[in-house]
């Protein structure tokens, strides 16, 4: 026998080859069984989206300035009408000097455009903007 002979074990052969499909078969059913049982925990309540809703409210409950806005692009500053020109006239006595802040409560038909491009005004910069929403609560049955 040569060196390079003693050094080294016997070559086995084997007589089937290694199958991995069953392993991968188990794999997959394991995966579709998990997402079945985890999807159906899901409730449709989780899924949905309740929208504010706005009412006849008494204005001196809401924090104060309050621009109420209406689906006609309707203004109203603590139920003054004012349009998009005389807004920054009408709110400036209104804001506090330290910490500017104006309220809008947008009535829930009113495009989301609108609203952004209210916002984005560049004469309203440096006023803190805050929505105002309410959630009308139903009775129980």
């Amino acid at each position: 026998m040569t060196p390079d002979k003693r050094n080294t074990l016997p070559k086995t052969q084997r007589k089937f080859p290694l199958d991995f499909s069953l392993t991968t078969v188990n794999i997959v059913l394991l995966l579709i069984f998990f997402f079945l049982v985890s999807g159906s925990l899901v409730e449709t309540e989780e899924l949905t989206v309740d929208l504010a809703e706005t009412s006849e409210l008494p204005l001196d409950r809401l924090p104060r300035p309050l621009l109420l806005m209406d689906v006609d692009d309707k203004l109203r500053l603590n139920g003054d009408p004012v349009t998009s020109d005389t807004l920054l006239s009408a709110l400036t006595p209104l804001l506090n000097p330290t910490a500017p802040r104006l309220h809008i409560l947008a009535d829930r038909d009113v495009a989301a455009g609108t609203l952004v491009t209210l916002i984005q005004r560049p004469d309203l910069r440096g006023i803190e903007i805050k929505l105002v929403t309410l959630r009308q609560h139903k009775p129980k049955s």
